[in-house]
């Protein structure tokens, strides 16, 4: 997965930047997944986009791992309503995430 690269601004170093895709697990546990960045030591922040009209937040960060929690809107399209956590168990191995990342 492609980093961003590293520069030097004033002698300090700044963060290097990640972008990638991953597939959803088989199995979603709830409270989300954990996806680790291995070319970064440490993530600062990140960003997931889901596909399949689901919704992605980042609801963690820990050293380099980031957990995902994914969302859908439960209500017809003539309703509105806030976005609920997929149930435990849903099938989203068909299901691209984009990530990007900023760390070192």
């Amino acid at each position: 997965m492609p980093v961003f690269g590293l520069t030097k601004a004033r002698g300090r170093a700044v963060p290097k930047g990640w972008s990638g895709s991953v597939k959803g697990p088989a199995s979603y546990a709830t409270g989300g997944f954990t996806v680790t960045i291995s070319d970064l030591a440490k993530v600062y922040d990140a960003v997931a986009i889901a596909g399949g009209g689901y919704l992605a937040e980042v609801a963690s960060i820990s050293g380099n791992a980031i957990t995902i929690k994914v969302y859908y809107f439960n209500y017809p399209a003539t309703a509105t309503g806030t976005a609920v956590e997929i149930p435990a168990g849903t099938d989203l191995s068909g299901v691209t995430f984009r990530i990007i990342a900023i760390g070192e």
